[in-house]
């Protein structure tokens, strides 16, 4: 018995390698599944390269343009993402290196160090008499043109022997040059043992920062006002104690993000977008792969059974395989999808639902010429039931029109997700090329060839790979389309 089990796999194996040598050496088949390979690549890699959801991640400015631009003369003002500090969270004392501090040799009362409270590292700056001292990094913008946003993630202070008659005040500012200072949070310190943050997002999209800054009822947008030129930075903070005191200061960075970035740019989130063409690839070969399974094999099922069984059955199921085939499936599609909702399973079964009807009828057209055939009667004669004969005998004979139009099919399926997600009703879950091009148009950035050609060219691209697939497999299991070598 296990001699003839590896029998029957190596014979499989043979035939699937003679299969396998006989696409390739069909031109349009060998392209089509390297189109496939490159396609599925791409799929496959996405989760690896870009682990979290493209989505969920501010990547770079809204709306940045692909770094290359910048090498062009319309690129001269444009700037690149910048990371200030290296180790915001302080979690080793070498954080401390990249930081200066002013006056804190000359005092022997001063001590500044790393320390970790409740698992958050933090800068400690420890005083045992009145001081005030200013912790600071320099840095340098290197860019003609300020970036599209700029963050300070999560700063929080803690205190220690602060009390409302001797307080500790702490003030955080981002200095330009020697010229401009600008304070983006004060705090008088007045309580102990706790994490304090400030009340509004420290973010140049924020409303409240500029006011904390001194900037208010400007012309121009904040981050402007601040990154006005190419210059020498200054990011740090100010503590003064009225008596000894500690205090420590965690996740003190600041993140700049340009307005260029990538080989594609960024959305109107800041999302990247070539991260979200890679994740699509995803969506669009799950959707068009799953989604004409279950169509074939609606209409593999259907066809044996109507072309088989005549009479009642074969009429029943006709008929309905006619009303649904006059049935608009885009607008049927549209209003399903809204009132089941637009998740990617149910989009997938949808499709997969609504698009059986035509393979239907092309398999119970070769089932009612197989049927007549006269190895069809031996296998009756023989005694072979309904079951023996659909599955040994017929299906054998439609097999290859099962792959042919599946490979066909997968184009239609990706086509109609892509649809659905232009028309605002894909998965919001799940990235898809359709999707990616919707929001270019929500936004009114249709005019951005990188954010909309690359989609359309990957929908292309997929759909290509399929319809040639399809077409060489049509050729290889049709002798009468075979060309003459």
């Amino acid at each position: 018995m296990k001699s003839g089990t590896e029998s029957n796999l190596k014979f499989n194996l043979r035939r699937f390698a003679n299969f396998l040598r006989l696409m390739l050496s069909n031109k349009m088949a060998a392209v089509g599944l390297f189109m496939f390979l490159v396609s599925a690549g791409a799929a496959l890699a996405a989760p690896i390269v870009y682990p979290q959801n493209p989505q969920n991640v501010a990547s770079a400015g809204f709306l940045a343009q692909p770094q290359w631009v910048s090498y062009f003369p319309e690129g001269y003002y444009l700037s690149s993402n910048m990371v200030v500090v290296n180790n915001p969270g302080f979690n080793s004392p070498s954080a401390l290196q990249e930081w200066s501090y002013s006056n804190t040799a000359q005092s022997p009362y001063v001590s500044i160090s790393t320390a970790t409270i409740a698992s958050t590292g933090s800068i400690q700056v420890f005083s045992s008499s009145p001081l005030s001292l200013t912790v600071y990094k320099t840095f340098h913008y290197p860019y003609r043109g300020p970036p599209s946003r700029f963050t300070l993630p999560s700063v929080a202070v803690r205190s220690q022997g602060a009390s409302a008659s001797n307080p500790i005040v702490f003030s955080l500012f981002l200095n330009r040059g020697v010229e401009r200072s600008f304070t983006l949070w004060s705090k008088n310190l007045t309580t102990n043992d706790a994490w304090i943050s400030p009340s509004y997002p420290l973010d140049s999209g924020s409303p409240s920062l500029p006011i904390a800054a001194g900037v208010q009822g400007g012309l121009l947008p904040f981050t402007e006002v601040v990154f006005s030129r190419e210059d020498d930075y200054t990011l740090g903070f100010t503590v003064t104690f009225s008596a000894p005191g500690t205090i420590n200061v965690t996740s003190l960075g600041l993140r700049l993000l340009g307005n260029a970035y990538g080989l594609l740019g960024a959305d109107s989130r800041g999302s990247d977008l070539f991260a979200e063409l890679l994740w699509g690839a995803r969506t669009s070969l799950f959707v068009g792969l799953v989604a004409s399974f279950i169509g074939i094999g609606l209409g593999l099922l259907v066809g044996l059974m109507a072309g088989y069984k005549t009479g009642i059955v074969d009429e029943v199921l006709m008929r309905f395989t006619d009303m649904m085939l006059v049935l608009p499936s885009l607008p049927l599609l549209l209003v399903l999808v809204a009132v089941v909702g637009p998740s990617i399973f149910n989009i997938i079964i949808l499709i997969g639902f609504l698009g059986w009807m035509g393979f239907a009828r092309v398999i119970r057209s070769q089932v009612l010429s197989i049927k007549e055939r006269p190895f069809i009667e031996a296998a009756r004669a023989a005694g072979a039931g309904t079951r023996k004969i659909l599955t040994t005998h017929i299906f054998r004979n439609v097999v290859s029109l099962t792959y042919v139009n599946l490979a066909l099919a997968v184009p239609a399926a990706i086509l109609t997700e892509a649809a659905l997600s232009f028309l605002g009703l894909g998965d919001p879950l799940s990235i898809s090329w359709g999707q990616i091009i919707s929001n270019a148009q929500a936004v009114n950035a249709l005019n951005d060839w990188w954010w909309i050609i690359p989609p359309g060219i990957g929908i292309a691209f997929v759909s290509l790979s399929f319809v040639l697939i399809g077409y060489s497999l049509d050729e290889i299991f049709n002798p009468k389309l075979r060309r003459r070598r």
